[in-house]
């Protein structure tokens, strides 16, 4: 007899479909078969279980730079993120000015605490402001359980310089932890800008191109050759373009251990949306800017073939009024760049993915939930439907079509880029550590229900062998 069994249901297992049952207890998955018994039943018929996803890029409740702060708190996105069937979600801490790395995931930790109805864990980040001693920063970020950081190539206050980047690169090496790089180039991105002002181009439009693919692949190609030297691992985030993609394959030739993300915008939105009159294509504004049709078709294929490993929404959640600044008329320059997505993120994907068979099972599981375990050291409790793994588990109904719109969705976020699209495929009921958190597309539990999840780090062991440490001859 378990706690709980969802019952015939058609469940996603890492073999593919079965049809049977799914037994829970303590939180955890203790069987699948068929005819099990337990004090309370689910009934699947006609659903769809799936892992529960993870959405290992999104912020939430971050200090404010500038005039802008996020509209959503760990409540209301984690609530967002689980009507979207995503049951744990890995933030940032990120620092505000003057804080330190440890500082801003003090902040986090507890802006976090008894808010968030997902499970959740957070990435530390280091900018040129956070503080010295970051070997000894990181190290106590990895005895509370985090085991990633990310750093930032770009942004007023954020971007690092090599001499960091390569600090923070050894000390994470050591510790087992993936880095997570935001890669454009800083300086090409405030030339370019700056001429295009100076020239009276501040159409939208422009957005694209003072983040060019160019300046995208620079950074890529920089930050890979770093990872290369110092045997880290490294993921790069929000991959827009066929240039940058191109970048992370050419280093996983030369033994780079990389990890690739893109986000929904790169695929279903493009740089023709920020031809649209200018406080309608505020909407489309987030950073690398939407690319070419080339570009979408390619990353496509990458989702389909394993040269993206990770579908993450980057869910930047600004009010639009805060979006568009205090001009009359919004500029590519003075428009807030980011848009939300934690909700959105999984239906476009179920339906625009694997209904319309652009991806297989196996594919569509590895860059919603198992990859994003594995590389970010949670693979021990989520991921997968198996036995002993938390009982995340989301039940789909893949007949029911409706529209993406502000108003049917959960984040405080007052528009969705998205309005309109119809897609296939609905999250009904969510589970995360066997607690219906949403049932049949209503609410069922209070804020606190999700926990800090203690992430593990790689064996530094098996990391790659940094230059310093190579033989640079070969004998005879």
């Amino acid at each position: 007899m378990y706690d709980l069994v969802v019952r015939g249901g058609r469940v996603a297992l890492d073999d593919g479909w079965a049809e049977c049952d799914i037994g829970i207890t303590d939180g955890r998955i203790a069987a699948t078969g068929n005819g099990l018994q337990g004090a309370k039943t689910i009934d699947a018929r006609g659903r769809w279980v799936m892992p529960g996803g993870i959405d290992t890029h999104c912020h939430l409740d971050q200090p404010v730079w500038g005039s802008a702060g996020n509209a959503d708190d760990f409540e209301s996105g984690s609530v967002s993120a689980a009507f979207g069937g995503t049951t744990c979600i890995v933030p940032f801490g990120m620092p505000g000015p003057g804080m330190t790395t440890i500082g801003a995931m003090d902040r986090a930790m507890a802006r976090a605490v008894g808010r968030s109805i997902v499970d959740y864990s957070l990435h530390g980040v280091v900018t040129a402001g956070t503080g010295v001693d970051v070997d000894g920063q990181l190290q106590q970020l990895a005895g509370r359980g985090i085991a990633s950081v990310k750093l930032f190539m770009t942004y007023d206050g954020f971007a690092v310089d090599d001499d960091l980047f390569l600090t923070v690169l050894d000390a994470a090496r050591r510790l087992g932890w993936v880095v997570m790089v935001h890669a454009e180039n800083d300086a090409a991105i405030r030339r370019t800008r700056q001429k295009l002002i100076d020239l009276g181009r501040t159409e939208m439009r422009y957005h694209a191109v003072a983040h060019s693919e160019i300046m995208e692949r620079e950074a890529t190609h920089r930050a890979l050759a770093l990872a290369e030297m110092t045997g880290t691992r490294m993921t790069i985030v929000h991959v827009s373009s066929i240039q940058s993609a191109e970048e992370v394959a050419r280093a996983r030739l030369r033994g780079v251990e990389v990890a690739a993300e893109t986000c929904p915008q790169y695929i279903f939105l493009g740089a023709s949306d920020l031809d649209k009159p200018p406080r309608d294509a505020a909407r489309f504004v987030f950073s690398p800017p939407p690319r070419s049709p080339r570009s979408q078709h390619h990353l496509w294929q990458a989702l389909a073939d394993g040269g993206i490993d990770l579908w993450s929404s980057d869910h930047s959640p600004y009010f639009f009024a805060d979006k568009l600044g205090k001009s009359g008329t919004p500029a590519f320059n003075t428009t807030l760049s980011g848009i939300p997505g934690i909700e959105t993120r999984l239906p476009l994907l179920f339906s625009e993915g694997l209904l319309a068979g652009r991806l297989t099972l196996g594919r569509y599981l590895d860059l919603t939930s198992r990859n994003a375990a594995a590389i970010y050291g949670l693979d021990h409790c989520k991921g997968r439907i198996a036995v002993g793994l938390d009982a995340d588990l989301v039940l789909w109904d893949p007949a029911r079509t409706w529209e993406l719109g502000h108003a049917v969705l959960h984040s405080r976020v007052d528009f969705t880029p998205y309005e309109g699209r119809k897609v296939v495929g609905k999250p009904m009921t969510v589970l995360v550590r066997g607690v219906p958190v949403v049932t049949d597309e209503v609410l069922s539990t209070g804020p606190g229900h999700g926990q800090f999840v203690a992430r593990r780090p790689s064996d530094p062991k098996l990391a790659r062998v940094p230059v310093e440490d190579t033989t640079p001859w070969l004998d005879a």
